[in-house]
């Protein structure tokens, strides 16, 4: 694991100083001044930058929405499935949902609901320990703001703070769970950025009845083969305070570009390490 890192790390310094020959890519395709838009004075649609969802990988984006359009990001189906000795279980997401507006140039606002969620969990050593619910999960409420770059600048740097509220009941995380994301992008070329983050997750044990601190940084790499066609590689640690090893995990799949406001994507979240769910999902981005 320790040699993924360092390799990842060798390969974008010594992409950087090479691609910085070349013409120079930027996120916003016209350059002109947009601090004055507003959520009630919006930005043009002709001035809007290119849009990157927070999906569907666990790096979010740097990138805010623009000033006054709304953006909308979906698992539309997502299985989960796992398995610790006996005990197995399996989720069905279903919409699980992301809605942001932008507020200023800069920052927007999020609200996230789990739109519903079907989970069963089993043990073959103790049958009478069969769980089984279904509901509607819980809300997050996220604020993002673009802390360097977004216009004429080569790489991105943001600040994302969010606290999810336990409205899901038994499907539901049991407790309030706030956290702080720190994501970064950086553009190798006109088709390739590398990028990452650092996340810091208060969340909640529901067995235990207890918070517990756990860190969650990423590295990620994306590419586009056509104007259609992406795809992107991504590989996720955790770091529970409460044990003494890392968990990591991989997370691949393409991306399909419909339109400058429609996105398409589908993928696997697979564990590297024990203890970390099996993941498969289909979802959408768009924006107005």
């Amino acid at each position: 694991m320790r040699q993924f890192y360092a390799t990842c790390l060798v390969a974008f310094t010594l992409a950087g100083p090479a691609a910085a020959q070349a013409q120079k890519p930027l996120n916003d395709t016209i350059d002109v001044d947009k601090s004055h838009y507003t959520l009630f004075n919006p930005t043009p649609r002709k001035y809007m930058r290119p849009m990157v969802p927070d999906r569907p990988g666990i790096t979010e984006s740097p990138y805010s929405v623009d000033a006054g359009h709304v953006q909308y990001e979906a698992d539309a189906l997502r299985l989960l499935t796992r398995r610790e000795a006996t005990a197995h279980g399996h989720d069905w997401y279903v919409n699980h949902a992301l809605a942001k507006i932008g507020l200023t140039d800069r920052t927007d606002f999020q609200v996230a609901l789990d739109s519903y969620t079907y989970s069963h969990n089993t043990d073959d050593a103790d049958p009478s320990q069969d769980q089984l619910y279904h509901n509607v999960g819980d809300v997050t409420l996220r604020l993002k703001h673009t802390l360097v770059g977004d216009d004429d600048s080569r790489w991105a740097l943001a600040l994302i703070g969010y606290v999810q509220v336990p409205t899901g009941g038994a499907v539901g995380d049991g407790g309030y769970e706030p956290g702080l994301v720190l994501p970064a992008i950086y553009r190798i070329s006109k088709h390739w950025t590398a990028g990452g983050q650092v996340a810091a997750n208060y969340f909640f044990d529901r067995e235990q009845s207890a918070h517990y601190l756990q860190l969650t940084p990423t590295l990620t790499t994306d590419y586009e083969f056509t104007k259609l066609l992406e795809g992107f590689v991504e590989l996720v640690g955790y770091w529970d305070v409460r044990q003494a090893s890392w968990r990591s995990s991989i997370n691949v799949g393409p991306q399909f570009d419909i339109s400058d406001n429609v996105q398409l994507d589908f993928g696997a979240h697979l564990p590297v390490t024990h203890s970390v769910d099996r993941e498969y999902y289909l979802g959408i981005s768009f924006r107005r």
